[in-house]
């Protein structure tokens, strides 16, 4: 990325989300259901996301193989997928109708193997999945981590303990930015959730804590140095969000935004969540640290796996060859105001 592309305004028309993705496919959301009581919780909020996007929506459910090292029973294999087609069929016809039916997709083997072949190469597309598969807070499931490990997809995690509804609806859509192109990538998927559902936009930068060696008590010219620093932050996040607020001013929702300061990032944000009554955060997997390897960054994982409500974490496509989204930057100087999301 060239240093005159960093300042480039992003790409924010709702428009530019696309309702088809690679190969001329139609987007689509794959909502991974189990037996479970709470895996249920996660069909209405994909329904409400795919509605959103011009997407369909799919049921994914993997019969597994026992655990026992028993002899393997053709019969009994055959009803537990018979079982398994007629209650993912009754999910179906519980939040689908006529006009927007839910297609079922039954698959066998391991969970997180089945779920990740089923959607590799739908570059696009989302995979929605309870983030735990009981009522334990702050984690993320073995299922649910390995998805987002291995799935290149966007993934839209819902906590086993949202409430149970039959149509999912939200009034506030949260968006943390950090001034960085990939963070910014998530705003047209927001935009176009928030016009569907009536929904106000809260866009949110978290400025850290200005960190000083401390091999001593600090000076007063610290101190000054400091407060400068703070206030600059404060001052250059302030405009930087409502650049991106005037770029926003034609499409039909209600944008807001909101600067938390002078902490650690991941935890900033999430307190933010409860703060802003938040029903929904959209936000990209990667920031300002841009680093490729990694499934995720280290604020979006953490907001994963501490958020008490839906997350969607939008994927943007890893340029090959490419470490890092600044690697190729002929300065290594700060461009936007920092305060790392992801």
């Amino acid at each position: 990325m060239s240093k005159s592309s960093t300042a480039k305004q992003p790409v924010l028309d709702q428009a530019s989300v696309p309702t088809r993705v690679a190969n001329n496919q139609t987007l689509r959301v794959f909502a991974c259901v189990d037996t479970s009581s709470v895996s249920a919780r996660v069909v209405p909020h994909a329904r409400a996301i795919a509605q959103a996007l011009g997407g369909a929506l799919s049921l994914l459910h993997v019969v597994e193989p026992g655990k026992s090292h028993a002899p393997f029973d053709p019969v009994e294999w055959d009803i537990r997928k018979r079982e398994a087609r007629m209650y993912v069929s009754r999910l179906a016809k519980r939040f689908g109708d006529e006009a927007d039916k839910i297609s079922v997709q039954l698959l066998e083997g391991r969970s997180a193997d089945q779920i990740g072949e089923c959607t590799a190469g739908r570059v696009g597309d989302i995979t929605a999945l309870c983030s735990n598969d009981d009522l334990v807070a702050d984690h993320i499931g073995e299922t649910a981590r390995r998805v987002l490990e291995n799935s290149g997809s966007s993934i839209l995690l819902v906590p086993s303990a949202v409430p149970e509804v039959e149509e999912a609806s939200y009034r506030r859509i949260l968006v943390p930015l950090d001034g960085s192109p990939r963070s910014e990538s998530a705003i047209p998927t927001a935009v176009r959730i928030a016009v569907h559902q009536k929904a106000e936009l809260i866009l949110i930068h978290a400025t850290p804590k200005p960190e000083f060696l401390r091999t001593a008590a600090l000076e007063p010219e610290d101190v000054e140095l400091y407060e400068q620093l703070s206030q600059r932050n404060a001052l250059a996040a302030r405009k930087y969000l409502d650049r991106i607020r005037q770029s926003l001013a034609h499409c039909d929702v209600v944008v807001r935004t909101v600067i938390v300061k002078n902490g650690d990032v991941r935890r900033l944000l999430a307190d933010a969540i409860s703060v802003q009554s938040a029903d929904l955060l959209v936000m990209s997997s990667h920031g300002h640290s841009g680093y490729g390897d990694v499934p995720a960054g280290d604020v979006s994982r953490f907001i994963l796996s501490r958020s008490n409500i839906p997350v969607l974490m939008v994927r943007t496509p890893v340029v090959a060859g490419s470490d890092h989204i600044y690697s190729s930057a002929e300065s290594k100087g700060a461009r936007r105001p920092h305060g790392t999301v992801g």
